[in-house]
């Protein structure tokens, strides 16, 4: 398997980043699906939800520049801002962690339920995350070390491309194609269970459940500058995981209370 990178797309005299084309196509997808997932709701509350999907990008985006910062400066003690690193420089799991703090009050202001909005982006989320991680593949970072010869998808990187001045000519894990058929596996799984979830929330939860799982276990294929015996991303897998079950736990106990106390004739 040949990973030729092509992080660059040329259209007559101008240049654009390959992975900033997946990342908006991803978007646009994911957009176009929370469109599908809402167009059954009343006419304010769709707009409600949209300006609260613009409003909620903002964190999104920051925690997504200033998260792989942080674990920049942890791994190399370097921390400097510039515009460059601002667009080639992103955490999808910091990104999405400071959506998910801003989401709350932010929900509060425009009288929506936390929890069902966050299951209709749940869907929304899983798909750009699967075009996002093409985006690293082509653009040739969250690369992977070096695959032994017996693994049949190890994938080469061109002459002078950073993995290649780090290890030579060798074969590496494909992370970054690990990650979005990942997010692939999430983004049919919470279709099918969108049909019969059993409370509000319980889509983003197993959605954020199910990723940090995929993406502790990715880790141990991904290569880190400094070694240390588990990554930033893998702590924060394993705190992910046990709120994911604490929260489903006491969702699951609350709408099980709901049902009980509600008597309405069915």
């Amino acid at each position: 398997m040949v990973n030729d990178m092509y992080p660059f797309i040329f259209i007559g005299d101008t240049v654009i980043r390959t992975q900033f084309i997946l990342i908006i196509t991803g978007i646009i997808i994911g957009f176009l699906i929370l469109l599908n997932n809402i167009n059954h709701l009343d006419k304010k509350i769709k707009l409600s939800i949209l300006l609260f999907a613009v409003l909620i990008f903002i964190p999104f985006l920051t925690g997504g520049w200033l998260g792989y910062e942080i674990e920049n400066f942890i791994s190399n003690k370097n921390f400097c801002f510039s515009k460059e690193s601002f667009f080639n420089s992103f955490s999808l799991l910091w990104g999405l962690g400071l959506a998910t703090i801003f989401a709350f009050p932010t929900a509060k202001i425009f009288k929506l339920n936390v929890w069902s909005i966050a299951d209709y982006f749940s869907i929304s989320i899983s798909a750009g995350g699967f075009f996002a991680k093409l985006g690293c593949l082509f653009n040739g970072c969250c690369f992977g070390i070096p695959a032994p010869d017996s693994f049949p998808f190890g994938i080469y990187y061109p002459f002078n491309s950073y993995p290649q001045s780090l290890f030579g000519d060798v074969r590496f894990y494909p992370s970054q194609l690990f990650e979005s058929i990942a997010w692939l596996f999430i983004l049919i799984f919470l279709i099918f269970k969108n049909k019969n979830k059993k409370f509000d929330g319980e889509l983003i939860i197993l959605m954020a459940f199910l990723f940090a799982i995929f993406r502790f276990l990715i880790e141990f294929t991904r290569f880190h500058l400094t070694k240390s015996f588990l990554s930033t991303g893998q702590i924060l897998s394993i705190i992910i995981i046990f709120i994911a079950i604490i929260t489903y736990y006491f969702r699951h106990i609350y709408q099980k209370s709901y049902k009980k106390l509600d008597k309405t004739p069915k």
